[in-house]
């Protein structure tokens, strides 16, 4: 019985520690394209929800690799199913939308880089949990989208892919894959189970 309190109490104060913290996406009213995503770079702990909030423009929020800033993570790595919020297109009168990415067991230790499809080759990335001792920075990121401009220049095929997809969904919401989206349901719904999961070891 002591036991199993003693892991409810673990749970709720893990889950009361857990917080949202929020990047605003569409601020780069200046033609500055790293003012899209503000802040650019957060540290996000295991339970915490990192939360795009699409306040205007046309914008995206899409996972990404550090060698190809500006090409969707599935597509440059088939083995990774990154996040993809699709296009958001925010003018006057339009409530603002938000993408959810919840930090969980397996992702709390990785780091997440992301970009906008509009913006990306004028610096519209940004990074969720990097390390800036590692020659893996912000600013090498920023850098490295600036220099391939919003394309893939190490692999043809998927250069070819990205801009083919990219010119595709500039005036138009990108599609989500179920699949992607399946997977967001699903690490979603563990965050809520994970806690009573815990516990139930104990009971």
């Amino acid at each position: 019985m002591y036991t199993s309190f003693v892991v409810f109490l673990l749970v709720s104060a893990w889950m009361v520690a857990a917080k949202d913290i929020i990047i605003t996406v569409g601020g780069n009213s200046s033609g500055d394209g790293t003012t899209t995503f503000q802040p650019q770079r957060v540290v996000a702990e295991l339970g915490d929800n990192v939360i795009f909030n699409f306040t205007q423009g046309n914008h995206s929020a899409v996972e990404s690799t550090f060698a190809q800033p500006c090409v969707p993570a599935h597509v440059a790595n088939i083995s990774l199913n990154g996040f993809d919020s699709g296009f958001h297109d925010i003018t006057n009168g339009t409530p603002p939308a938000i993408q959810p990415v919840p930090i969980l067991v397996q992702n709390v230790n990785q780091t997440m880089w992301f970009f906008d499809y509009n913006t990306c080759g004028e610096g519209g990335v940004g990074v969720i949990n990097d390390n800036e001792s590692s020659t893996e920075t912000l600013a090498g990121f920023i850098r490295n989208a600036v220099k391939l401009n919003g394309t893939n220049t190490t692999d043809s095929s998927s250069s070819s892919a990205s801009s083919a997809s990219h010119s595709a969904t500039t005036s138009a919401p990108a599609p989500t894959s179920s699949s992607n989206a399946a997977d967001r349901a699903l690490r979603v719904g563990v965050v809520g189970a994970l806690p009573l999961f815990i516990a139930s070891l104990f009971l």
